[in-house]
């Protein structure tokens, strides 16, 4: 499937401080601003000489431009894609409906941007309220392939739900669902956006119809859970996912601008050193809400795994990551679940896996 291109950018924003602010940031995210207007006219004059460019633009505008008022703005953003509106005081402007306050920081504004994206003619009032709701979201993704990253998420959830909390696990793994296999599960794409499978636990899949309902799936979901963690499976490439407008970027997008942390699996192997080398310069510049966890698994026994830690660690910390977790490598456990499809507490819940993935979950069930 071919690339959607990402729309440029034409800032028309009258106090130049903010008008920096909102154009140096969504550079460094790698927006491309093509114009920034200091006035209607010239504005204007812009948009008719490039009609080409005009099409495909997102226009950031605030109602103070010099003579700008409702009627010119409305011509105005007929010939954009998509326009944004911004004001330091919302009630002076009653005729520009749709205003947002000027972001305080690069990672709302980018989540804002990102927000009128992915659904342009929907004022983006589903940003999650970290303080008010009910649900801690935790977002798992891989820094490569066969890392275990299905296997912990799986794990988590359901050790959560022993502790009586009521969980939401999400496969959001677009490239390879794996979950519903795993637990010999059918029916996943039920009515309600989820199938309770346990007592306190109830598991979803993303699908390409379910992502044109992410915000409602998810508001409903928070209200409902205590716990929800989704795996998202590699997020390889993650910059451009969060620029893109296709279906299999939505879950991953939604989850860095409203998760309460994304975990970066990765394993200590060579293949997979690489690969969380990789992923952690895109982690540095890629402003997101989510606050970012680290968990290095299948750590080898003795000296040789002393210096797999010690390596993880340097990498990481220049990231100042929330948490940073080790896990030792336990084939046999895994394997048994697998065979048996069950999670690893319902086949050895003394095994060394199942011990250190419980730790966690009441890490997060305090």
């Amino acid at each position: 499937m071919a690339e959607q291109e990402l729309p440029v950018v034409i800032t028309a924003i009258a106090d130049a401080q903010t008008e920096g602010f909102v154009a140096s940031g969504l550079f460094a995210q790698g927006w491309s601003v093509v114009f920034r207007a200091l006035d209607t006219a010239s504005l204007k004059n812009y948009l008719v000489a490039n009609p080409v460019i005009a099409k495909s633009a997102l226009l950031l505008f605030t109602p103070d431009l010099r003579h700008l008022d409702a009627d010119i703005s409305f011509d105005i953003t007929r010939l954009v894609k998509q326009s944004i509106g911004f004001s330091a005081d919302l009630t002076r402007y009653p005729e520009y409906p749709g205003l947002y306050e000027i972001p305080k920081d690069v990672t709302e504004l980018v989540s804002l941007v990102r927000g009128s994206i992915r659904s342009p003619l929907i004022r983006q009032q589903g940003a999650v309220q970290h303080s008010t709701r009910r649900s801690q979201i935790i977002a798992i993704g891989s820094a490569g392939s066969g890392v275990g990253c299905t296997t912990i998420a799986m794990n988590i959830a359901m050790e959560l739900s022993v502790l009586e909390k009521p969980t939401l696990l999400i496969d959001a793994n677009f490239r390879a669902p794996s979950i519903a296999v795993l637990l010999s599960l059918r029916n996943l794409l039920s009515e309600e956006g989820w199938r309770s499978v346990a007592p306190m636990l109830a598991i979803s899949e993303i699908t390409q119809v379910r992502s044109n309902s992410i915000n409602e799936l998810m508001t409903r979901a928070i209200d409902e859970f205590d716990q929800i963690i989704i795996d998202l499976g590699s997020i390889s490439g993650l910059s451009n996912r969060l620029t893109d407008q296709r279906w299999t970027s939505r879950m991953t997008t939604w989850s860095c601008d409203n998760a309460d942390e994304l975990w970066i699996i990765s394993k200590p192997d060579l293949l997979g050193s690489h690969r969380l080398d990789q992923v952690l310069p895109l982690l540095e510049k890629t402003a997101m809400r989510a606050q970012l966890g680290f968990l290095l698994n299948m750590k080898s026994q003795g000296k040789k795994g002393d210096s797999e830690e010690a390596r993880f660690l340097t990498a990481i910390t220049a990231l100042r990551p929330r948490s940073m977790r080790v896990i030792a490598r336990d084939g046999r456990s895994v394997l048994a679940s697998e065979e048996a499809h069950s999670t690893l507490i319902e086949v050895n819940e003394r095994s060394p896996l199942r011990k250190s993935i419980a730790k966690i979950a009441s890490e997060l069930a305090r």
